[in-house]
């Protein structure tokens, strides 16, 4: 019937045989050893027959008594069966040891034979038929119950020796509980304990858990054997495989099936034994590395508390995010001393066939990529590619040395190399030793280098700095590829008993970075990692230096740039709060060239935080020699570093030489991200940078501009200040790479009116024209490059009316081409039509053909009108805009008809006939305007002039009225009018008649025909502002055109005149005029009298 043993059924299995019986028990006697025991049983027969046969009758109870004795002794709790007590033969069975419903020890029977001497009895053989034995481990304690006492009890002091007899087990079974799992057995065999016994064991393990780990099924087969009171087991242990941790997280250890071949010989006291043991598996999985395979001989000696021997592996196809090994052997030997307390191992390690492992490849290969367009990416490259090169053929090959001592140990390579398949060192390490201790981290102290063709080499030095800390030092040569180079003079590390690690060095390169590139760039290196792994970079200010720097288009000369951190703090930090930068540039100062063209950069403080903000103040940037620089100042710029660049700027002031427009006083917002530069919401102002200005100010508000791949792109619509109306729209683009750019600029009906006129727009029209009224559309451009700038543009108008010095202008219309825009050329014979100018006289359908030409020059070609059955022209003029200087225009009239003059002026009750030319020269200056000169002549035969409407005036005397019928109509032959004087103030007009005669419709008497046939001339001087000449003459016979004196300022409210002072000087305005008598009134009145300016 099955017990608790039944567990272990089967595994002989696992073994070379099935069940593994024992044999015979003990050796096979020779003859001669035959003779003499028999001759020693005669001797001893009769004493013992004599003495048996007193004790025969007595033998149970005795035995009984003894055994009861002996239990209570050692106080086992037993209960048993006495089957047969013999002299040579005693047999007990069913023997229960512990508690009967749960015991530890079961015998179904057990055979005892005596052997008898000359010493006396004693046990010759035990025979055990299938005895169960159980046990317990737990808390790290094996317990076998009532047992521990026999098994754990106090030793005698002797040293351990077998028993000298037979045992014979059949059948033997047990099982052990753990806190790990179940342990089954089964054990057969026979033979002397000392020299002879020979059987087999089983054990069974159908799974455990150990530490972490999840063992699989685990089974042991061997055979066991006495030789020379020597035991012996040879036998293999299996393992059908082990988890520890989960393996799919990364962290966990997974070992394939395995095999242990073991061979192991104790000696006679058990105090040593030797192990020969072979170990055969499938893959290992470490967290960080792999093995396919794995062979493992050891041959070991366990002696007076020693351990030692030699240990032989080999691992194939070894795998570990840095390389990869096709086979990595270790062959060394082994000793610990003081109960395990010294473990040293002394080895050698042997690699074939090294590659790069797949996390060194990636790594490298993202090297590359995100350094692309820095000196660096052409120097991993190249190192992957020399890398590649030498894995064929390639081997490690080194010595180990491994103690450890309590809680310290030590890890030493005297001597390693690694090798390329050219045969070249890549990695040499001598004297390496890494130690460590119950506190604080691992210590590292040794030499390396590498190097290798295409490799870079680097020395190090590791030691134990002077506070007992590690310290390296290593430099590493200047490396070259792709056209860079980079070199570190020197680097020393240094680890305090914190485990914190400083370092501080120097790297200096040449060659692209990003945006540009860098010549003899020395950059200090000065930071440390804290014992919790924070890293903190420059803690003191430090001054990178460079021969030369290349950003794009922009080179620097060679400067040393002052950085520094943030009081008590590091310019880097990077720990659980994230990465953190805040340094702070006290003053810039640098020179170079952006293109060809010269380039310096000022600038006050500059900050940097991340996350946080940046801040400039006081930015200078000039471009160009210094007499002809493009400036940019930047009075303040604030950032917010995070994911994006983002921020505000403010005082903004750009003047490009290229173009004469300065940009001022511009704030807004700008963002950095995915490499555009975008500027929003901006507002600045546009002036002219030329004195005298052409243009005046304008401004703009939300503004674009965007920065991106080397180019500008910007829009803007700017306005005239004080009505705020819109002007222009400039779109704007600009290429970094070769400073070429054009603006495109659109005016898109511009109203002029009182709110808004030229002179707000430019200065050059002031005192060119005034009281605009009228809306001006059109384009423009501007195009720069290197050899300079050009612009054009058209604008047009479809009626203007303004004010002109010679008078009012309505309906101005036409297009006017610009050649250079900027200043103000226009293409030549521009024309205009004038619908309508009143230089006094109002004419119509007017064509204007002038030109505007370098140095704000206007040329005007000609203007005419048809006027008053003739033409009235202007002589061409040329004029500086916007320069005060004195101007003259003359009025050419050529063909006047007196008659359609009189119907233009509305004087009814006048007639005239005769026909006109003259000159009317007008001249500009600081006093204002004034006629020089004017004069009108009448053609031949000359004319009639007559007064053809009724008397208006019913006061005059007889004489009066007989003088005026006698005079109402004049005939002449000659007509001269002459005009001079200010047209702001009085105009002296000189009429002059010549070859008077009475015309038709007037009343003859004695006098007019006594006068009759002589020569006769009238002189008519009239004196009255320019613009009232004309209601003078018509108030001579209507008084409706006579203005109410109050409203001229003539009379105050009560009818009193009021009379001014002039000093007389005829200098134009009101102060010229006199009121009250001209001239005196008797007498008759000469041409020359009167009061001349």
């Amino acid at each position: 019937m099955a017990d608790r043993t039944d567990l272990v059924d089967g595994v002989a299995a696992d073994g070379p045989e099935a069940g593994g019986a024992a044999g015979d028990g003990g050796d096979v006697p020779s003859p001669a050893r035959r003779r003499r025991l028999r001759r020693a049983a005669l001797a001893t027969l009769g004493v013992v027959g004599v003495a048996g046969g007193g004790l025969w009758l007595a033998r149970e109870p005795l035995a009984d008594r003894l055994i009861a004795s002996q239990l209570a002794q050692t106080g086992l709790p037993a209960t048993y069966e006495i089957e047969t007590i013999g002299g040579r033969t005693q047999v007990l069975r069913n023997i229960v040891i512990g508690d009967p419903r749960k015991p530890d020890l079961t015998v179904e029977r057990m055979e005892v034979r005596m052997a008898y001497g000359l010493r006396g009895a004693r046990i010759g053989g035990i025979t055990l038929i299938r005895p169960r034995l159980y046990g317990r481990h737990h808390a790290n304690k094996l317990s076998f119950g009532a047992l521990d006492k026999l098994l754990f009890g106090p030793s005698s002091g002797e040293p351990f020796r077998l028993p000298d007899y037979d045992l014979q087990v059949v059948d033997a079974r047990g099982l052990i509980d753990s806190d790990y799992g179940r342990l089954a057995f089964k054990a057969d065999g026979a033979g002397a304990l000392r020299d002879g016994f020979a059987g087999s064991i089983a054990a069974l393990v159908p799974e455990a858990h150990v530490g972490g780990c999840a063992l699989g099924r685990a089974s042991l087969y061997g055979r066991v054997a006495i030789e020379g009171e020597r035991p012996r087991f040879s036998g293999p242990l299996r393992l059908a495989g082990a988890q520890c941790g989960a393996q799919d997280s990364g962290q966990g250890m997974a070992l394939g099936p395995a095999t242990v071949q073991v061979d192991v010989r104790a000696d006679r006291d058990f105090a040593g034994a030797t192990v020969q043991a072979k170990l055969r598996s499938g893959a290992l999985a470490l967290p960080s590395a792999r093995a396919d395979a794995l062979t493992f001989d050891a041959a070991m000696a366990y002696r007076d508390g020693m351990l030692s021997g030699r240990l032989v592996g080999n691992a194939g196809g070894v795998h570990a995010p840095g390389a990869t090994v096709a086979l990595l052997g270790l062959d060394g030997l082994v000793r610990t001393r003081d109960g395990f307390r010294t473990v040293e191992f002394r080895g050698n390690v042997d690699g074939k066939g090294l590659r790069q492992g797949p996390a060194l490849d990636a790594g490298l290969a993202s090297a590359e990529a995100s350094s692309t367009g820095t000196l660096i990416a052409p120097m991993v490259a190249q190192v992957r590619q020399a890398l590649r090169r030498e894995e064929r053929g390639s081997r490690i090959a080194g010595q180990l040395h491994y103690r450890q001592e309590g809680d310290r140990w030590s890890f030493v390579v005297p001597e390693a190399r690694l090798r390329g398949g050219s045969g070249a060192s890549l990695l040499e390490l001598s004297r390496f030793q890494v130690t460590g201790e119950p506190q604080g981290l691992p210590r590292i102290a040794g030499n390396f280098a590498t190097g290798g063709v295409g490799l870079p080499r680097i020395e190090g030095v590791m030691e134990r700095g002077a506070a007992g800390g590690a310290l390296f030092r290593l430099t590493m040569a200047e490396y070259h590829a792709g056209g860079g180079a980079l070199a570190i003079p020197q680097m020393s590390l240094a680890q305090v008993s914190d485990g914190s690690l400083g370092f501080s060095g120097t790297a200096r390169l040449s060659g692209a970075i990003p945006g540009g590139s860098a010549r003899n760039l020395e950059l200090p290196v000065q930071g440390a990692f804290s014992a919790r792994g924070e890293l903190a970079l420059y803690r003191h200010c430090i001054t990178p230096r460079f021969d030369g720097l290349t950003l794009g288009e922009m080179v620097l000369d060679g400067r040393a740039i002052t950085v520094c951190p943030q009081s008590g703090g590091a310019i880097v930090r990077n720990g659980a709060g994230g990465l953190r930068v805040a340094l702070g540039v006290p003053a810039l100062a640098l020179t170079g060239r952006l293109g060809e063209t010269p380039l310096r950069i000022q600038s006050g403080p500059v900050g940097f935080a991340w996350p946080g903000t940046v801040t400039a103040r006081a930015l200078d940037v000039a471009l160009g020699p210094p007499e002809e620089a493009t400036r940019f100042h930047l009075a303040d710029l604030t950032a917010r570093a995070g994911k994006d660049f983002a921020g505000t700027f403010g005082g903004v002031d750009a003047r490009l030489a290229a173009v004469p427009m300065d940009l001022t006083n511009a704030a807004g917002a700008w963002r950095y991200a995915d490499g555009t530069l975008t500027l929003s919401g901006a507002r600045f102002d546009l002036t002219d940078r030329l004195r005298p200005t052409r243009f005046e100010r304008m401004v703009a508000r939300d503004a674009t501009l965007t920065l991106h791949d080397n180019r500008i792109d910007a829009d803007a619509v700017l306005r005239e200040p004080k009505s705020d109306r819109p002007v222009t729209r400039a779109v704007i683009r600009h290429d970094l790479s070769d400073s070429s750019g054009h603006a495109d600029l659109l005016v898109d009906g511009l109203r002029f009116d009182k709110a808004m006129q030229p002179d707000a727009l430019t200065r050059m029209a002031l005192g060119v024209i005034a009281n605009v009224e009228g809306t001006v559309t059109g384009k423009g451009r501007i195009d720069w490059n290197a050899r300079g700038v050009t612009s054009s543009g058209r604008f047009s108008s479809t009626g203007l009316d303004l004010a002109a010095a010679f008078g009012p202008a309505r309906g101005l219309a036409g297009t006017v081409e610009f050649t250079d825009l900027l200043n103000m050329v226009t293409a030549p014979n521009q024309t205009l039509r004038v619908a309508a100018i009143n230089p006094g006289i109002e004419v119509n359908d007017g064509v204007v053909v002038f030109a505007m030409e370098p140095g704000q020059v206007l040329k005007l070609h000609s203007a005419t009108w048809p006027f008053l059955g003739g033409k009235l022209s202007l002589e061409p003029t040329v004029m500086r805009v916007g320069v005060a200087e004195t101007r003259r225009y003359t009025l050419v009239i050529d063909g006047l008809d007196a008659a359609k003059f009189l119907e233009r002026m509305e004087l009814g009750n006048l007639a005239a006939t005769g026909t006109f030319d003259g000159r009317m020269p007008l001249v500009f200056d600081d006093n204002g305007g004034r006629i020089e000169a004017g004069n009108l002549v009448s053609r031949a035969p000359g004319g009639n002039v007559s007064y053809v409407g009724a008397l208006t005036y019913k006061d005059l005397s007889a004489m009066g009225n007989f003088a005026f019928e006698a005079l109402k109509s004049i005939d002449y032959k000659t007509m001269t009018i002459g005009m001079r004087g200010d047209l702001a103030g009085e105009i002296v007009t000189n009429v002059r008649f010549g070859g008077v005669k009475q015309g038709l419709g007037t009343r003859q008497n004695f006098l007019t025909r006594q006068v009759a046939g002589l020569p006769i001339q009238f002189n008519v001087n009239i004196r009255a502002p320019f613009y009232r000449l004309v209601t003078s003459a018509k108030s001579l016979y209507d008084p409706t055109y006579v203005q109410d004196p109050r409203t001229l300022g003539l009379v105050d409210a009560q009818g009193r005149a009021v009379r001014r002072l002039t000093n007389n000087t005829g200098t134009g305005g009101a102060g010229s005029s006199t009121i009250g008598p001209a001239v005196s009134g008797t007498g008759i009145q000469r041409p020359e009298s009167g009061n001349l300016p």
